[in-house]
Formats: C-alpha cells, structure tokens, sequence
C-alpha cells in the first residue's frame, strides 16, 4: 500500500451538514476501494485565487490515507465525477 495525500475543495454554497456528507463521502469511497484513512484535516471557507465555477470561496480539506496504486485510479475518477467539489488534487507521497 502507498501513502497518498488528497486536497479537495468543497463548494462554499453547501451547508455545514452537506459539507460534512461530502467529506465523509470522501473517506467511504477511500475504504471501498481498499484503502485507510490516516488523518483528516479541515482548513475550512478560504478565498480562492480565482473564480471556480463563478464561485470565490471554497472549503478545503486534506486527506491522508493509504491505498493500493491500482485502486487509486478508481478513486480520482470518484473524485472527478463529485459535482459538489470544486477540485482536487492527489499526490503519490512514496514518489516524493
């Protein structure tokens, strides 16, 4: 298994309860495809460099977690189709 870490940008329109959903939306899907959740950090609503989507702000959360490299496909492309995140990005720490 590999160390991964994930930061996702929430849409700064849902309500704190859907926010939460979204980010635990994100850890299921990390455990259905084989993986484990090692920490969690919520940076919370921050102004964007620019606009997303004609949105200013988004909430922003890190996700470190282990995963197998054939299932980490699967999850980016969970992540891609998510309508309520604004981006992402999925690092391969064991590459650094």
């Amino acid at each position: 298994m590999r160390n991964y870490e994930a930061v996702v940008i929430i849409s700064s329109d849902l309500s704190p309860e859907s926010t939460k959903g979204v980010i635990s939306q994100v850890q299921e899907t990390v455990s259905k495809n084989g993986g484990r959740v090692d920490g969690l950090q919520d940076w919370g609503k921050k102004r964007l460099a620019y606009k997303i989507n004609k949105k200013q702000d988004g909430n922003y959360v890190l996700f470190n977690f282990q995963m197998d490299s054939k299932n980490a496909k699967k999850f980016e492309q969970s992540l891609r189709l998510n309508d309520q995140l604004l981006r992402y990005l999925l690092v391969n720490k064991d590459a650094l």
